[in-house]
């Protein structure tokens, strides 16, 4: 249980982070030009949803959570 939510932190984590902050501040910025604050709010909710498109595809794996979480191991010692 617990490699599976360290692995969807590690995959999904920070998407949803940016997703949040950049939905939250199209829409705190009142002074803002309206399209360039639609624009923030779209991003945010694209992201949002990369989230969850990102979190079936977790679910829905054949490969368990320990094997994903190895192979993103060895892809970033690959990269050091």
């Amino acid at each position: 249980m617990w490699d599976g939510i360290e692995l969807w932190l590690r995959r999904v984590g920070g998407t949803l982070l940016a997703g949040l902050l950049v939905t939250g501040w199209g829409l705190v910025k009142v002074r803002w030009w309206p399209p360039l604050r639609v624009a923030f709010f779209l991003a945010g909710v694209g992201l949002l949803v990369a989230c969850v498109i990102e979190t079936w595809k977790l679910i829905r794996s054949p490969e368990s959570a320990e094997a994903q979480l190895d192979r993103l191991e060895a892809q970033r010692e690959a990269g050091d």
